[in-house]
């Protein structure tokens, strides 16, 4: 009883861009420590104190962005599986 015309597979409720926001926020915090760590010694390395910061700055933004979009737009939780009992008749419905 399913229909042959489904062409793409739910196998958890997961969403991919999930997944790179959270690389993206494991990233962020790498180097968000090292921007601390070259604060220690400013004058010498300014340079690459700026550029930790303004690349830790990107990949948070980029993280808020990608969760706020999936929240808001696609009403699908960043952080948590969808198995609620709403996803599930959502999910039985579309494959029925």
């Amino acid at each position: 009883m399913s229909n042959s015309d489904i062409h793409h597979r739910e196998s958890h409720g997961n969403h991919p861009m999930s997944l790179i926001a959270f690389g993206l926020l494991l990233i962020g915090a790498a180097l968000s420590a090292m921007w601390l760590i070259t604060l220690a010694d400013l004058p010498a390395n300014q340079t690459m104190n700026i550029t930790y910061g303004v690349l830790a700055l990107g990949c948070l933004v980029s993280t808020a962005l990608i969760y706020r979009h999936l929240t808001s737009h696609l009403h699908h939780s960043p952080v948590m599986p969808d198995n609620t009992d709403a996803e599930i008749e959502r999910y039985l419905a579309k494959v029925r």
